[in-house]
């Protein structure tokens, strides 16, 4: 935090966390449109019809608790809600839905450098800390976060929300 130098890095993440999802959803807009009044979406709804468009975008659970000397990168991701709040409102007009998936800690391939180099797939290596942190005794997946993806892409009825995908360990009390 201290170090000046950090400006730049900050200057990313505002344009990688923020403006990247902005864009990306303003470009999308005419095409997701159902239209200008939302009567479209009325009648689809009313016939059971589908749940029609929506955004979802992918914040963290850093956006709810940190670790030292990540302010670009916390404060990004909490402004990632935001946004999403404000443009599910600004949205609805054309029946379009924003929500927000916030992961946890997910295993990914190529998570790590080192583990890279020694040929290690740090995804399949389970861990007594993925226990030890989450309720759920494990880390999350990617599938995990696509099924959440796919919930609210669905859920016709859910506009505004972020769903925190992390297995519990924000709420388990830390020692």
């Amino acid at each position: 935090m201290a170090d000046e130098a950090t400006l730049e890095q900050w200057q990313a993440y505002i344009e990688t966390n923020l403006t990247a999802p902005f864009a990306l959803t303003q470009a999308c807009i005419p095409y997701m449109k159902i239209s200008e009044a939302g009567e479209a979406h009325h009648a689809t709804q009313t016939q059971g019809g589908a749940a029609g468009p929506c955004v979802v975008l992918i914040g963290s659970f850093r956006a709810h608790q940190s670790d030292p000397d990540q302010e670009g990168y916390a404060a990004t991701k909490a402004g990632l809600l935001g946004l999403m709040h404000s443009m599910a409102i600004s949205l609805s007009r054309w029946g379009i839905r924003v929500n927000l998936v916030a992961p946890g800690r997910i295993k990914v391939a190529h998570e790590c450098k080192e583990g890279d180099e020694q040929g290690k797939e740090w995804a399949d290596v389970h861990e007594d800390k993925d226990v030890e942190d989450h309720p759920t005794n494990r880390a999350g997946m990617p599938e995990d976060i696509a099924d959440a993806v796919w919930y609210l892409a669905g859920a016709g009825f859910v506009n505004g929300q972020d769903v925190t995908v992390d297995g519990g360990a924000t709420k388990k009390k830390s020692t």
